[in-house]
């Protein structure tokens, strides 16, 4: 029986090499454990603030924005916050919500009023901004670090009133990605 059993063992180590075995899971799984850092991740979270941003704002006939890149705790804005304004901007565009003021006009005026990036603009200097941009509203936001997750906090501003016409909040998972993005300038 022994000598039975080692001659069946090579040829079925034979066989066995010359199969092939997927180890990867299915298609199916891979949309319930998508990873955290891809770009329809943060493309469905941008979405998400912009129609939060845009579900009560049609009374203050608002038409257009500028938007601002979201600064951090230290007040700048890192390659985190660009991404995430421009995922905004996108999502805006895609809803046809409000006309957006391009990114590098919004630069070059921010730069020539000598105003950094900020999350809270006095009322003077909304106002300087609003008439350099042509804009009714500008939409500033906030990164936050809170260990466990990253929290972006965008906030629509009436040019006019300086009043917060809207306000949003979407968590982000803590992930190595975002965690750097959020420490480089």
């Amino acid at each position: 029986m022994k000598t039975k059993n080692l001659f069946y063992l090579p040829i079925l180590l034979f066989l066995l090499t010359a199969c092939e075995v997927k180890m990867a899971p299915s298609d199916g799984w891979s949309s319930w454990f998508q990873t955290q850092s891809d770009s329809s991740y943060y493309k469905g979270k941008a979405e998400k603030l912009v129609t939060k941003l845009s579900t009560d704002t049609f009374e203050y006939e608002i038409s257009r924005v500028a938007v601002i890149d979201p600064v951090n705790a230290e007040l700048k804005s890192p390659i985190l916050g660009e991404y995430i304004s421009t995922r905004v901007v996108e999502a805006i565009a895609k809803k046809r919500v409000f006309r957006v003021t391009q990114k590098g006009e919004v630069d070059d005026v921010l730069t020539k009023l000598n105003l950094p990036a900020s999350f809270a603009y006095t009322r003077a200097e909304l106002e300087r901004l609003g008439k350099a941009l042509n804009a009714q509203a500008i939409l500033t936001g906030k990164l936050t670090d809170l260990g466990t997750n990253l929290d972006v906090h965008l906030t629509l501003i009436d040019i006019a009133s300086g009043e917060v016409i809207a306000s949003a909040t979407e968590s982000l998972t803590r992930t190595k990605f975002a965690v750097e993005l959020m420490r480089h300038y």
